[in-house]
């Protein structure tokens, strides 16, 4: 008699046997009926660092980038530290709980293109980004370690936060960051026309940067907004509503310095269609869920 284990490879060995006889039984495709359904592979172009081997989240250090790399917080870094950490319960627990506020402190702090730009913004009364919102700057290995030492936390623990969110640039941007969106409504619309537009004109792939550190060119998935598609995010600004020609003008003025307009770079107003505002027309006639009219109170003392 056989024990379960020989009972089992018995079995095992007569479905692998009959498995190989149904296939060999199967009609053969011709070799070059494979060849010509073969599609082309597109990989997808975040970053040239996977061609490196092991993926983005590994730490390589360069001239600019490493442990001996100078950091020092200026003082609007401080107090916007301070700010935050009041947030959180004074506790070692409580303190990591600001390691991704601080990691976006630090790319705040390193984007420098942001007091140089002429942006018009897109209509009257449209938020003004004074201060940098951090899109244009980058997070280097010398920043983790003291956003480590600030918090009392190992360094891996900051470190494995800003590997896993790639809103974090943990590599030297050029001046002007451009994140352009692939995704399904950008496609559709001619997102890669814009894609070679921009790779053309300026020389680089995604995930490279150009010679004079001017520009830094990245593939990400949806910005938000789909209406105005085909888009880009230039540092902390959208740009919508492209063209392979518009891009590449756009490109120029920012280079020189040039006002440049913020949202869409044809003539739509916002996001609204071509037979404009169709909705919401006029004040909503309530009821309402609060008193609109007066400020809310001041905060007892």
């Amino acid at each position: 008699a056989l024990s379960h284990t020989q009972s089992s490879m018995v079995m095992l060995r007569i479905s692998r046997a009959l498995t190989g006889r149904a296939l060999a039984a199967l009609p053969r495709c011709p070799p070059q009926l494979l060849r010509a359904q073969r599609q082309p592979t597109r990989h997808f172009r975040t970053s040239a660092a996977p061609l490196a081997g092991q993926g983005t989240h590994i730490h390589r250090d360069s001239v600019v980038n490493s442990e001996e790399t100078p950091w020092e917080w200026s003082a609007e870094s401080l107090a916007k530290i301070d700010m935050y950490l009041k947030r959180y319960p004074d506790t070692a627990q409580g303190k990591m709980s600001g390691i991704m506020p601080l990691l976006w402190v630090a790319q705040q702090q390193t984007d420098v293109a942001h007091a140089t730009l002429k942006a018009i913004p897109a209509y009257e009364g449209a938020l003004s980004m004074d201060e940098p919102q951090g899109s244009g700057g980058w997070v280097p290995l010398s920043a983790m370690n003291a956003i480590a030492k600030r918090l009392g936390c190992p360094r891996m623990a900051v470190y494995e936060v800003a590997t896993f969110f790639t809103m974090y640039n943990r590599n030297k941007q050029g001046r002007f960051h451009i994140q352009l969106c692939a995704t399904t409504p950008c496609m559709v619309c001619g997102a890669y026309d814009i894609l070679a537009a921009i790779e053309k004109h300026l020389g680089i792939k995604c995930g490279e940067t150009t010679p004079d550190a001017a520009f830094t060119l990245t593939e990400v998935e949806c910005l938000g907004a789909c209406v105005n598609a085909p888009m880009v995010q230039i540092n902390d600004h959208f740009y919508e509503d492209l063209t392979p020609q518009s891009i590449v003008k756009l490109l120029d003025d920012l280079k020189a310095g040039n006002p440049v307009k913020i949202g869409p770079q044809n003539a739509r107003i916002n996001s609204l269609g071509p037979l404009g505002r169709t909705s919401l027309t006029g004040t909503p006639s309530g009821p309402y869920c609060r008193d609109l009219s007066d400020p809310p109170p001041a905060p007892a003392a």
